[in-house]
């Protein structure tokens, strides 16, 4: 190449180079000018009383009276506000009303939404919920973390809603906390603001604006603020360090929205004003000392921490919350009076037009940046078809994989043989569910996967007199396993603890092994003080479908328990864990009944080379390992050309060597030390060794086992079933074989 021509092809290179770096902050101004141009059109249009509106974000329900409905029209048409929020409701009929108010809207509204574990939070009886913050801080890493702010994204956007008020970055370090409490990471900061930064993260990825929540930190209370103002009395060097170190890291991470709680924090503000209307927390720490740029929104205004502490009346609170430097009125009450007020203040010069821009310009912006402005955008959600797009596979799969990535062991006795993970040598034993009777018997179900296990299951109604019954009926048992399955995260309803019923299982545990599975709160072990007679502790977080499956499976060694505590609670430490890493036994996927489950069960009958790997080729495997054979004539013969020429010929290797004195023999023996007891042979097999390959019948859940034990270096409950080398070769070869 000549001079000229390299010169070219090099400044060709450097702009190809200069115009793909620079391309994504091309891209980005762009959207800044359409955002910029969209929001000037709309400014220009906008009455003051109209901009005052779009400040305001107000409560839906399709519960809601005639009256309500009509002020909900009245605010929407006439006063032209900013967007709304769904509360407890029936799905579909709330979905229905959310679509009918939007038809209403002249302005896009923005559609928000209290999602912290999905929209179950919203409509419980409809859509599974994704586990609650607590339980993510048992988690060992943020990449699940990251993954389900994913999904909650996606399924916001599903339903047309833009904001999800998540995540809480309170730093949980009261157990009495009845407000937080589950709803946070836990009490490490660092963890609680990693966590919450990848659950921010992932919902901004699926195009959903976060917001954390409770600023300047509601962790350590005592006190509901939806029914009091609670009162935060720590100097501003404890703060600063801890309540406050999430927010400074989110507002670091690029945050959307923070939202300000009702709080009394003198160290802060020595009024004693509710942090939502206090200018000294909102503005002069939140936006000028912390530099966060962003959307201030407040707490729902209707919260008894500010529309009673704060002494003043209905329609004032949204202007005091404004006057504080909030950009955001949630839920506020008497809203067209409240408009009123502040509009009233601007005349009176009390606030300034500028001002009222410019947070406007901000809600406007976040709209824009959403695409609500543009003409392809439909706010309204496509009814048909809805729950099964909201349930989608990919969010039950998160809900296991978190399930089974968080459950913690807070300590395990296996000295005797009556810990984790259960073996059943020479043992009966039996499953007691406490409560929670649907919980119980899909636990059982999942024992009975593993091993034979006898179940009592308790109603929700069972008493004192039917745990004594229980004791007597499961007298002679060398083990128990009870689950405590009806539990509630709330310190004031005592987590659903029956105090004397507790004690008594607990006592009973000091006479006979038994291991505990909690499905519920950390917290609720100081109200179960002989819980260290348990000779094992399984902590399930709450007591849902995914964390029940999940515990059954630690309990009997198929899935490797790794949680760690995220919050101190009785004697344990933050952080602290017992780990089972090693594989014990076989994982399961599919929930008890579902119809993938019951396909586990079905009967099928094997061809003759998926027969001859359980049956010859382990057999041969072992004289490979034993160096009595060559691999490479093994693998020339089944894997490459899987004749019935050269299968017989391995069978003759067998007969050589005399290793088993019949096939049939050693792959019975093989099959009942794993536990396959649905595997037989198809038809009798001589005893004497033959050369006809003979049909297996199994089952799906049995082949589990089988696949288990060779991917597992040929291990099963804990023995050495197969040899590790045998194993290697047999992975090898029935890897696409079975």
């Amino acid at each position: 190449m000549n001079i000229s021509g390299f010169i070219k092809k090099g400044v060709y290179m450097i702009c190809t180079l200069l115009f793909l770096g620079l391309t994504p902050i091309f891209s980005q101004n762009m959207d800044n000018q359409r955002i910029n141009r969209q929001v000037d059109s709309l400014m220009k249009k906008l009455s003051t009383r109209e901009k005052i509106a779009q400040l305001m974000i107000v409560e839906y329900s399709s519960y809601d009276n005639r009256q309500k409905r009509a002020t909900q029209h009245t605010l929407i048409k006439k006063e032209k506000i900013g967007g709304l929020i769904p509360m407890n409701d029936k799905f579909i009929p709330s979905i229905e009303q959310l679509n009918k108010l939007n038809k209403m809207a002249k302005i896009p509204m923005l559609i928000t939404i209290d999602a912290e574990w999905g929209a179950n939070m919203r409509y419980k009886r409809e859509i599974p919920p994704f586990p609650r913050q607590m339980q993510l801080g048992a988690l060992s890493s943020d990449s699940l973390v990251y993954k389900l702010g994913y999904l909650i994204g996606k399924e916001c956007l599903s339903l047309k809603m833009q904001v999800n008020y998540s995540p809480v970055v309170d730093i949980n370090n009261n157990p009495l906390n009845p407000a937080i409490n589950t709803r946070s990471f836990g009490e490490d900061k660092e963890k609680v603001a990693q966590y919450g930064i990848a659950l921010m993260q992932g919902m901004k990825d699926a195009g959903v604006a976060g917001s954390a929540k409770h600023f300047p930190g509601h962790g350590d209370t005592d006190v509901d603020s939806h029914l009091g103002l609670p009162v935060i009395n720590f100097n501003y060097d404890r703060l600063d360090s801890l309540e406050l170190y999430p927010f400074k890291k989110l507002i670091d991470a690029g945050v959307d929205m923070v939202m300000v709680a009702h709080l009394n924090v003198p160290a802060l503000d020595p009024t004693g004003t509710p942090a939502s209307i206090s200018k000294t927390i909102v503005t002069d720490l939140l936006k000028n000392k912390l530099g966060f740029k962003g959307i201030v929104c407040t707490d729902a205004l209707n919260m008894d921490g500010v529309a009673k502490e704060s002494g003043l009346e209905k329609k004032d609170i949204p202007l005091a919350a404004y006057k504080a430097g909030a950009d955001i009125l949630l839920m506020p009450e008497d809203v067209v009076n409240a408009i009123t007020t502040i509009e009233n203040a601007l005349k009176r010069g009390e606030i300034s037009l500028s001002g009222l821009d410019e947070r406007v310009r901000k809600v406007l912006s976040l709209k824009a940046r959403m695409g609500l402005f543009e003409k392809s955008y439909s706010p309204i959600v496509d009814i048909n078809g809805l729950e099964e797009r909201i349930i989608v596979k990919e969010n039950l799969d998160l809900m296991q994989q978190i399930a089974k990535n968080s459950m913690t062991v807070l300590f395990n006795d296996n000295s005797e043989g009556y810990g984790l993970p259960v073996t059943f040598d020479n043992k009966k034993i039996a499953y007691l569910g406490y409560k929670g009777a649907q919980l119980g018997r899909e636990f059982a179900q999942v024992a009975l996967k593993y091993g034979d296990i006898d179940t009592l299951i308790l109603n929700d109604d069972a008493t004192l007199v039917d745990l004594k019954d229980a004791r007597n009926k499961l007298r002679g048992y060398d083990l128990i396993i009870t689950g405590f399955n009806d539990t509630d995260p709330r310190p004031h309803k005592d987590f659903a603890i029956n105090r004397e019923e507790v004690d008594f299982i607990t006592s009973w545990a000091k006479e006979q092994p038994m291991i505990a599975v909690y499905l519920g709160s950390p917290y609720a072990l100081t109200r179960m003080p002989g819980y260290k007679n348990f000779t094992a502790f399984v902590l399930g977080y709450s007591n849902n479908v995914a964390n029940n499956f999940a515990a059954a499976q630690v309990v009997f060694g198929g899935v490797p328990a790794t949680g760690v505590l995220p919050v101190s609670a009785a004697d344990f430490k933050v952080g602290h864990s017992i780990t089972i890493s090693e594989r014990f036994r076989e994982e399961y996927f599919d929930f008890i009944g579902t119809k993938e489950d019951s396909l586990l069960n079905v009967s099928i009958e094997l061809d003759q080379k998926s027969s001859a790997c359980l049956t010859v080729m382990e057999q041969v495997s072992e004289l490979v390992a034993s160096g009595k054979i060559s691999a490479e004539e093994v693998k020339s013969d089944f894997v490459k050309n899987p004749s019935t020429n050269n299968l017989y010929n391995l069978q003759v290797l067998l007969d050589s060597n005399k290793r088993y004195s019949n096939i049939k023999g050693r792959a019975e023996a093989l099959f009942a030390s794993l536990g396959m007891k649905n595997t037989r042979f198809a038809a009798d097999v001589p005893a004497t060794t033959t050369y006809n390959i003979p049909d297996i019948i199994t089952t799906k859940g049995d082949l589990k086992k089988f696949k288990f034990t060779v991917a597992n270096g040929g291990k099963y409950e804990g023995k050495q079933v197969i040899s590790p080398k045998a194993a290697a070769m047999l992975l090898e070869i029935t890897e696409g074989n079975l």
